[in-house]
């Protein structure tokens, strides 16, 4: 629970599950990170004491074993995999089922042996169910790169908690922002959020552009002394981890996103729920299925950096419509419009 996409999105299903339907367990390879307090009273933890998933294996096959259930849902690569490896030495009475949470192909080249990898989604990742992605170019890509039937996949975009989202939004008292046009980004300190893109980009705007940078992660040394080098140190913010993004996303200007890659950034759904705008680059992912220029944002070519900065001048110029890009958000991507399709996956070989 270390504050990424997939453990927020996991958290706000099992928060909205119907209790009458469903009697969730939690199984986690590690009971820490930053979403700990998330996790509903109500809800069975299991904790594997687990440093890493493959060193889990046989934990997960005796959990499986003991708790008997009717569905087994796993997100994130690494357990994905291992999921799938042990999904035949279970009764096909069970459903497995799989969220990718990212563009495997695109993901998979950062692997130490990107090779292994490709082989073992394209070896056992069909004994899965029901594979579930966040949008049409992630199914696409499972399909077309690694074979996976069609049929298994269902496309259910992130879900958006927009009552909460509203609610904590307001707690602004502890965000501090220059009077600047403010810039946000948000995400791991790491290769795929592009960073190390978006700094020489900030050089490209006058200093009336101010970015402030949510989140942690293993190149933040890194990034710092980039921005040093570039001069940038009074003009980018590093905040570190927030428990309240939302605060932040309702005060600034524009949400930027320089990822290499995406499976669906959540925080461009978030900041659009606060009815904050984005700039992002039209990269391998689902961002281009959930930013729609003038509407809720603008997309660039990945990844040229002067139309990036053209498009934030841009954007800072235009009018976008705060009231309708939060309504669509709404309209979209709502928890209770979201559960009713996971609802129906859940429930599809159980009869109901």
């Amino acid at each position: 629970m270390n504050g990424g996409g997939a453990e927020r999105v996991i958290m706000t299903l099992l928060t909205h599950l119907d209790r009458d339907r469903y009697e969730p367990i939690l199984v986690m390879m590690k009971k820490e990170g930053r979403y700990l307090s998330m996790i509903p009273t109500d809800i069975e933890v299991v904790d594997l004491k687990a440093s890493q998933a493959r060193f889990a294996v046989i934990k997960i096959i005796k959990v499986i074993r003991e708790k008997k259930p009717d569905i087994v849902f796993s997100t994130l690569a690494y357990l994905n995999l291992i999921v799938a490896i042990i999904r035949p030495f279970f009764s096909s009475e069970m459903t497995f089922i799989a969220r990718e949470s990212n563009t495997v192909s695109v993901r998979n080249k950062r692997e130490k042996y990107p090779r292994l990898f490709d082989w073992l989604y394209k070896k056992v990742y069909k004994n899965f169910d029901i594979i579930v992605t966040q949008a049409r170019y992630m199914r696409d890509d499972l399909v077309n790169n690694y074979g996976i039937d069609s049929e298994k996949m269902v496309i259910i975009y992130n879900p958006v908690d927009t009552t909460y989202i509203a609610k904590k939004s307001q707690e602004d008292s502890e965000v501090k922002l220059p009077a600047k046009y403010n810039l946000l980004a948000v995400g791991k300190l790491g290769y795929q959020k592009g960073y190390d893109i978006l700094f020489p980009i900030m050089t490209r705007l006058d200093d009336s552009y101010h970015l402030t940078i949510l989140g942690e992660g293993r190149d933040k040394e890194k990034l710092e002394a980039q921005i040093k080098d570039l001069g940038l140190t009074s003009r980018v913010t590093m905040a570190g981890f927030s428990d309240n993004p939302f605060a932040y996303m309702n005060k600034v200007d524009l949400l930027v996103l320089s990822s290499r890659y995406e499976g669906l950034a959540n925080v461009v759904l978030e900041a659009n729920s606060c009815g904050t705008a984005t700039v992002a680059f039209s990269a391998p992912g689902g961002v281009s299925e959930i930013v729609e220029d003038g509407k809720n944002g603008f997309l660039v070519a990945p990844f040229d950096e002067e139309a990036f900065a053209e498009t934030i001048m841009k954007a800072r110029r235009y009018d976008f419509d705060t009231e309708a890009i939060m309504i669509a958000t709404k309209e979209n991507y709502a928890i209770e419009k979201i559960i009713k399709q996971y609802d129906a996956i859940l429930m599809k070989k159980q009869g109901d």
